[in-house]
């Protein structure tokens, strides 16, 4: 190492070769630079033992085509140094390298895109960090370079000195680079890049967006993106990436919606793009939707599939679309996208929503939207997607649906199949009271409208908001195979399963009820009686026969039937003559009127299983009775039962009859 005590006083620009050499021949030391400029008009080596110290105005002008290799250490305040088109290499004993050893003023006013640029090509050509002191930079678009870190201390600010315009860092194939601490109004613009980190900077007011295009290995963590006055484009913008990770980063508008229609400025778009993660993210009051996962129109091929991504723990809040949304171009090219344990508040449309993807999962999410007054489909809303799960979210105060799987227009596939909907939580749909007439029936817990092969089980139904002009259900069901049973639904909400659900999909009902019965508003339900295919111990009521319909295990049989809407007191509010049933809409018990006159017992509650009853004529019964078997006996004027030996009558009186 050269020893600190020697050193050599520089005064004349023209003797600075010979001094250098001196000192060199000495063994070294420390060669002080007075003020002016020194020319290296040649190739210059200052060795390892040699130590510059710049005193203010000193400066070393480096010709184009020519090299400064510094090996040795260096002082010098915080004014240029280093001049001219030539190049730093070497191994300098320098760990930092600031943007106005090369030029910058940093007084935001002058234009220091050279000397930030000269100082990230040096540390780039010899290794080392860019250090920013506090200051305002003025700068247009920046390059970065390989190996590279940009570090800003606290109250480094870049702007761009044409209003309107971002300070741009700008990449292509770049790699094992970082960007830190900085503030202002900056933009990425980065292609084909990997290994590289951006975090903790504070955006306010930029214009331009983050884009990073065919990427990979990136992180973009911890960073705020305030005010955007990007209102056109998406805010961060992966596109053909892959193992990306956007973490911590806290994108956020004063005002709902950032102020703009829907459909615009996205805050995380992940666009064909693979094995990515957004997680514990803060997006609020964008323009477009919270986080998107979709494919990018522009790119052909298997290039252009969204698949294998995650967002998970994100908070996003009042944003002009969906929360968060995994969208297909062309269907299913969007797959495999897990959405786990989020939390939505007042989005403009749906907290979560899937549109043409296949094989997703959407679990423990927590969705609320109780201030917007929007239409929307759903608090998680599907489109002509399949293979998806949907478990153990909560859902309350939204404004049409809890979840919802409905037909998606332009796909080959327009409906929804293969869904599974457990252990989810939904309180207070149609928290606005809104028309069901007016909202497309979209006013459910769960809307099968667009379904098939659904699995719907295990699901809590909670309705607490006071004063509802408009009544809501539970379920509803259009059409498809479907297995819904152990739903739990303390307020006895209604279900609305149109006869056109193929009830014997999996040998199950619909769903489980006691009594086990379908309730139709629909005229011609059954087909005039003829209910083929449905489950065998289904009860349906026809409203257009005004004929209640049972399937048992080889024929079909009607019955007279009452419809009793008022009664809420658990027994029937009217009497009428024996045989005929009546069922109660209010507490959804079936009664049958069995007992003459008006002795005590004459209405019994049928909770109905799985056995052969008759309640049309005798002739119709041609099996043998087995014990609980159950017809209506047009001799004996009278419905009797079977208890396994003999045929009884409702009073327990045993009769002769002839079924």
């Amino acid at each position: 190492m050269a020893d600190s005590t020697s050193w050599v006083i520089v005064t004349d620009p023209g003797h600075f070769l010979g001094d250098l050499a001196q000192l060199k021949a000495n063994g070294g030391g420390e060669l002080i630079l007075s003020s002016g400029t020194y020319a290296v008009n040649a190739d210059l080596t200052v060795d390892a033992i040699i130590k510059l110290n710049f005193m203010n105005g000193a400066r070393l002008n480096i010709t184009s085509g020519k090299s400064l290799i510094l090996n040795g250490r260096i002082e010098a305040g915080m004014t240029q140094i280093f001049a001219g088109d030539g190049l730093i290499r070497g191994k300098p004993q320098v760990k930092e390298f600031y943007p106005q050893w090369f030029g910058a003023v940093a007084d935001g006013k002058t234009d220091d895109t050279r000397g930030i640029q000269s100082a990230i090509n040096t540390a780039a050509s010899i290794g080392g960090t860019v250090v920013f002191p506090a200051a305002a930079y003025n700068a247009g678009t920046v390059s970065l370079k390989s190996g590279v870190k940009l570090a800003g201390e606290k109250g480094a600010v870049l702007q761009n000195a044409s209003q309107g315009t971002d300070t741009i860092f700008s990449a292509s194939s770049v790699s094992s680079f970082e960007v830190t601490g900085m503030e202002g109004k900056i933009s990425f613009n980065l292609d084909s890049c990997t290994g590289f980190h951006i975090h903790q900077l504070r955006i306010t007011g930029n214009t331009g967006n983050w884009i990073f295009s065919g990427c990979s290995n990136g992180m973009i963590t911890h960073n705020q993106i305030l005010n955007t006055n990007n209102v056109n484009e998406r805010i961060l913008y992966l596109s053909g990436c892959s193992y990306m990770l956007v973490e911590g980063n806290q994108i956020k508008n004063q005002l709902l919606f950032n102020n703009v229609p829907g459909n615009l400025n996205i805050g995380v778009n992940v666009s064909s793009s693979k094995y990515c993660r957004v997680v514990n993210n803060h997006i609020e009051n964008c323009g477009g939707q919270g986080i998107t996962f979709d494919t990018n129109i522009g790119i052909t091929g298997d290039g252009r599939k969204c698949f294998s991504n995650l967002a998970a723990g994100n908070i996003v809040i009042g944003n002009g679309q969906e929360g968060i949304t995994a969208f297909a171009s062309s269907q299913f090219e969007t797959f495999d996208i897990t959405i786990s344990g989020n939390i939505c508040i007042n989005n403009r449309y749906d907290g979560i929503e899937l549109w043409g993807v296949r094989q997703c999962i959407v679990e423990g999410n927590s969705i609320s939207a109780p201030a917007i007054k929007d239409y929307s489909f759903g608090a998680i809303n599907m489109y002509a997607s399949k293979d998806i799960i949907v478990d153990g979210n909560s859902i309350e105060n939204v404004p049409t649906s809890g979840i919802a799987a409905v037909n998606g227009s332009n796909y080959p596939e327009p409906g929804c199949s293969n869904i599974i909907m457990t252990s989810n939580r939904i309180h207070n749909w149609n928290y606005q009271d809104m028309n069901p007439a007016t909202n497309h029936d979209q006013n459910c817990g769960i809307n099968l409208f667009g379904a098939e092969f659904t699995v719907v089980q295990g699901n809590l139904f909670l309705d607490t908001r006071p004063g509802r002009k408009y009544s809501i259900k539970a379920i509803s069901v259009v059409s498809g195979h479907h297995h819904i049973q152990g739903n739990i639904n303390p307020g006895n909400l209604p279900m609305d399963d149109h006869i056109e659900a193929d009830m014997g999909w999996g040998g199950r009902q619909i769903a489980e009820r006691i009594p086990m019965l379908r309730m139709s508003q629909l005229q011609g339900d059954v087909n005039n009686g003829n209910i083929q295919g449905i489950d065998s111990g289904s009860v349906w009521y026809n409203a257009n026969t005004f004929a209640l319909y049972f399937k048992g295990f080889e024929k079909t049989m009607l019955t007279p039937m009452i419809i009793d809407e008022n009664s809420s007191s658990g027994f029937p509010s009217a009497d009428y003559a024996p045989g005929f049933l009546q069922y109660q809409v209010q507490t959804g018990r079936l009664f049958f009127r069995g007992k003459p006159g008006n002795s005590n017992g004459k209405y019994a509650e049928v909770v109905l299983k799985d056995k052969f009853i008759n309640l049309k004529r005798s002739t119709e019964v041609t099996k043998k009775p087995v014990e609980g078997d159950v017809y209506y006996d047009t001799v004996k004027k009278k419905p009797v039962y079977f208890d396994g030996t003999n045929w009884r009558d409702f009073s327990g009186n045993i009769v002769s009859v002839n079924p």
